[in-house]
């Protein structure tokens, strides 16, 4: 079993790159513009369709989170519906930057609020 964390709008479970059903969204410039997480370019890749699933990105720590996003963009992501979400999966594949997981094998899921991560005031 491996624990991972997504930044997604629980509502639809959209990311900041693709939406929940893997269509370009390309908002992680608007939701994010002070992290380095808006230069990643995360193209599809053919490990984001394996086995004919789709495939959603999350960080491997809450420290990895951290690189990726400031604490302004935690603000912004949490005004725009956007929460973090540590799941606990079996099946995944281990990238350099990420771990990719289908929805289907999420056994495990909870809230952490942002304001756990970064150093952010919410009311």
């Amino acid at each position: 079993m491996r624990t991972i964390y997504r930044i997604e709008n629980p509502n639809d479970n959209n990311g900041m790159w693709y939406s929940g059903e893997a269509k370009p969204r390309k908002r992680i410039h608007i939701l994010c513009p002070d992290g380095i997480a808006k230069d990643f370019p995360m193209p599809i890749n053919p490990l984001h369709r394996k086995d004919d699933k789709i495939w959603q990105s999350a960080g491997k720590s809450i420290e990895n989170m951290n690189q990726w996003f400031t604490s302004s963009d935690a603000l912004n992501l949490l005004k725009h519906g956007f929460k973090l979400y540590e799941f606990k999966v079996e099946v995944f594949q281990e990238l350099e930057m990420e771990i990719l997981f289908c929805r289907d094998d999420i056994i495990e899921q909870r809230e952490i609020p942002l304001s756990d991560v970064w150093n952010i005031k919410t009311k």
